[in-house]
């Protein structure tokens, strides 16, 4: 478990993409006030380790932040049955065991508006990605969205990243482009990013982003905003 800010955590791992090839992954911990945890994409945590840690909080929630996230969500709810999940309908057709158990994120968002904002990303049903802006510390949170994995790397993951033109930068893979059905949903969705007060961004694949070029350049790759139209 790393810090990040003063209530953000992350937790890295690393998930098979196909033989012979492993892509890093960070599970994020949003520490709320009134005593709650938000837990966005959760992963194979070590059984001890994870008990210490949410046994500190009264309420936790566990997010499953797009249709492609949610390889341990089971094993999670094996282990905490009464945490409530919260993640996008399309999942419940890749594990239908969620059809009793998953809750809409809409509600969530709701609920904790006043310290994570939620930004669902349209237009991309394969995706179907939300992205979180944790208030208090000034950080968006997104998972496939766009990648920031640097070399050096594995030579499997160098292929796959070049493949999908996403190797040794931040980058949005042409695969969740291709997706991209509806653009206008789409670029109407991510534009409010842009007006976001962004001190990092951290990454479901890669490294935290910090510097304010970098996190400029972050928001032209997803098509936030226009060269031009990024601020100073």
């Amino acid at each position: 478990m790393k810090k990040i800010a003063e209530n953000i955590f992350t937790y890295e791992y690393a998930t098979k993409i196909m033989p012979g090839v492993h892509f890093p992954v960070n599970s994020s911990f949003i520490a709320l006030k009134n005593n709650q945890l938000m837990i966005v994409s959760p992963g194979p945590f070590e059984k001890g380790m994870i008990q210490e840690f949410i046994k500190k909080y009264s309420v936790v929630y566990c997010v499953a932040p797009n249709a492609l996230h949610h390889k341990h969500l089971k094993s999670f709810n094996d282990l905490f049955p009464e945490i409530d999940i919260y993640g996008p309908s399309a999942l419940i057709k890749k594990q239908p065991w969620l059809s009793e158990k998953i809750l809409s994120l809409d509600l969530l968002g709701k609920k904790l508006n006043s310290q994570v904002l939620f930004f669902p990303i349209l237009g991309n049903a394969f995706l179907d990605e939300t992205v979180f802006y944790c208030r208090q510390s000034k950080s968006l949170i997104v998972t496939d969205l766009f990648f920031n994995m640097k070399d050096p790397m594995p030579l499997g993951r160098k292929w796959i990243l070049g493949f999908v033109g996403a190797r040794n930068k931040i980058a949005q893979s042409r695969l969740v482009k291709s997706a991209t059905k509806d653009k206008e949903a789409y670029t109407q969705s991510v534009k409010p990013l842009s007006e976001l007060d962004c001190q990092r961004i951290m990454v479901g694949h890669g490294h935290l982003i910090e510097e304010t070029e970098d996190i400029k350049k972050a928001l032209k790759v997803i098509g936030a905003v226009q060269r031009e139209s990024i601020r100073s």
